[in-house]
């Protein structure tokens, strides 16, 4: 306990690791703020005056304003008779000559409930969104969730693959309910991006951990000590994953708590079919959150680790700090690369396969991404998790093993 505590001491004394604490702290507090700035609302106020309300203010009046609740057949055939009413007198309910006070009545108070009738109704090909104007309202409140399926049939074509699919789809509630907040904003694509951020920055935290002792010779010193070699190595593993650990847990959590607190906790108990496209597990926005932080950990351990196997087998600072960071970015750079089923499977195994832009796990958590071996599919947020998990246990004890067989020359 000596050991792990002086070696917790030494690198939270690092200039370097205050620095990347203090800018992951303030990232989050950035990142929380973005998705809440964006909501913005325009309305016509009793004066005849176009105001437009941002920030918190505008997700109250959201709030207020928009028709929650389940999403069943007497609420879908309202907005469509809306949407039909517009599109036949201004073409389009997108154009921009459409008074504001007939958006406000007509339009956004059901704008949820548009946007999954187009999601469901689209081409699932090409994923063009429907034109409701040309589906009857009787016939798109009663088909919603047949086609819904439908939808998922013909997007999942391979057998095993759509056997899995339709499995995880029966179990979700039905209707679908939505509660405004958290999942009609831009904040899950930030939590996204957060956790992409803090898997970068707890990279350049790790990567000296091993290779800046070989490189100034201290390790030379350490490891001819009573303790310097396995009780060293495991104490620096330890020190370097509670460092970044805590870290992500307190930046989640920051994030996490200014989202809700501003878009309201009631909203977490919307089902993540009424905000996303077309989607399979049985889960709340809550559910999501927390899924999504959690495997976002799993991702963090996995590439901690990694990184210490690689500091632990690199003899300068800055090849472990190069080749980490490019292992870090490489699912990024493979998913913009190709999406064929090699590269996936490439890139979802890699211990930092579940961060990333598009290609990270909360992304796969809300779409239909299956995995090829022969024969069989895997759904890929299980092979990211299952992998993830698979790499903490493996590189820690591979960059035990490194630093205890290290020979300077």
């Amino acid at each position: 306990m000596n050991i792990l505590r002086l070696e917790l001491k030494r690198v939270l004394k690092t200039r370097s690791t205050w620095i990347l604490l203090l800018a992951a702290i303030l990232i989050s507090g950035i990142m929380a703020y973005f998705p809440i700035s964006f909501v913005h609302y325009s309305y016509v106020d009793k004066n005849g005056e176009s105001v437009t309300a941002s920030g918190i203010k505008a997700v109250r009046i959201m709030k207020k304003n928009t028709v929650q609740g389940d999403i069943t057949q007497d609420k879908i055939q309202k907005p469509v008779k809306n949407y039909q009413e517009i599109s036949k007198q201004y073409g389009s309910i997108y154009e921009d000559s459409i008074p504001q006070d007939i958006l406000d009545k007509k339009i956004l108070p059901f704008r949820h409930i548009i946007d999954r009738l187009e999601s469901v109704y689209a081409d699932p090909q090409t994923k063009t969104p429907a034109d409701l104007s040309k589906i009857s309202p009787g016939e798109a409140a009663e088909n919603f969730y047949k086609k819904y399926t439908w939808q998922i049939k013909s997007r999942v074509t391979q057998p095993s693959a759509q056997k899995q699919a339709l499995a995880l789809y029966e179990k979700v509630n039905k209707p679908f309910k939505f509660i405004y907040g958290f999942g009609s904003s831009a904040a899950a694509d930030y939590l996204i991006i957060l956790i992409f951020l803090l898997v970068f920055l707890c990279t350049f935290i790790t990567a000296p951990v091993f290779s800046a002792e070989y490189q100034t010779g201290a390790d030379n010193i350490l490891r001819c000590t009573k303790y310097g070699r396995k009780k060293l190595a495991v104490s620096k593993i330890i020190s370097a994953v509670l460092i970044c650990g805590i870290t992500f847990a307190v930046c989640i959590s920051i994030f996490l708590f200014i989202e809700n607190s501003a878009f309201g906790w009631e909203s977490l108990k919307t089902s993540i079919q009424s905000v996303t496209a077309i989607c399979l597990p049985s889960i709340d926005v809550g559910q999501f959150e927390v899924i999504t932080a959690a495997a976002g950990m799993l991702t963090l351990l996995a590439t901690v680790s990694f990184t210490l196997f690689l500091s632990a087998r690199c003899r300068n600072t800055v090849n472990s700090m190069i080749i980490a960071v490019v292992f870090c970015l490489m699912p990024l750079i493979l998913s913009s690369i190709s999406g064929s089923n090699v590269v996936n499977w490439i890139r979802m195994i890699l211990p930092s396969g579940g961060a990333g832009i598009g290609n990270s796990f909360g992304v796969n958590l809300v779409e239909l991404n299956f995995l090829r071996m022969g024969s069989y599919s895997f759904w890929s947020p299980y092979v990211m998790i299952i992998s993830s998990a698979a790499a903490v246990p493996l590189f820690l004890i591979l960059a035990a093993l490194s630093y205890c067989k290290y020979e300077s020359v």
